[in-house]
């Protein structure tokens, strides 16, 4: 009987995290779905020029990447997402799943309205072939939350770049539970349930 309620709790959760209705499939970042599957095709590496490892032009391009992120101000995303990402692109988070550089900087600039502040470090950018991958620590500061009240989250991004070395492929692996999810007070509650009988 506690099985069956913890699983109908973790149910409820996930789709009151999703926001989902009856004819919207929930958002997933981690199901290999089939957008996921054809975008990976279409931004397969070897289709594209890209950078010799430890070069200048690598330098440049992974550069760009993470000024954008470590300098997460208005102006900065305003004028730079669409000189970094490629007009077209495959972008998947823990929220929404973008096609555009014009889409993915709108996001991001909407995403700035309930904070103060946003950092990222990139903690190690890891390069297999035309992969790159980026460890990286993002430390958000509410505005709900008394000033200077930063919380901090780690995550891993998947990019891949084309011959221009504009990012074509962007997807998230974070879990938006502890720093996202918990503001919103019945989730809050929920989570803590689950976690205590899981």
């Amino acid at each position: 009987m506690l099985k069956l309620l913890n699983l109908n709790l973790s149910l409820l959760l996930m789709t009151l995290l999703s926001g989902c209705s009856h004819n919207q499939p929930m958002h997933t970042q981690t199901v290999p779905d089939a957008r996921y599957r054809t975008a990976l095709a279409e931004s397969d590496p070897s289709s594209f020029n890209v950078p010799v490892a430890g070069s200048a032009e690598e330098g440049a391009m992974l550069g760009a990447l993470e000024d954008l992120f470590t300098i997460y101000t208005y102006a900065n995303l305003e004028a730079n997402v669409t000189r970094v990402y490629a007009e077209q692109i495959y972008f998947r988070d823990a929220f929404k799943q973008l096609d555009s550089a014009t889409a993915v900087r709108d996001y991001f600039l909407h995403g700035l309205e309930p904070v103060s502040g946003v950092r990222f470090v990139f903690n190690r950018v890891i390069r297999s072939g035309g992969e790159f991958y980026v460890d990286w620590t993002m430390a958000i500061d509410f505005k709900k939350t008394p000033p200077d009240t930063w919380e901090e989250s780690m995550g891993v991004s998947h990019f891949r770049f084309n011959s221009e070395g504009l990012v074509i492929f962007h997807q998230d692996y974070w879990d938006p539970t502890d720093i996202v999810y918990k503001r919103i007070p019945l989730v809050k509650q929920l989570i803590a349930y689950v976690k205590r009988k899981l």
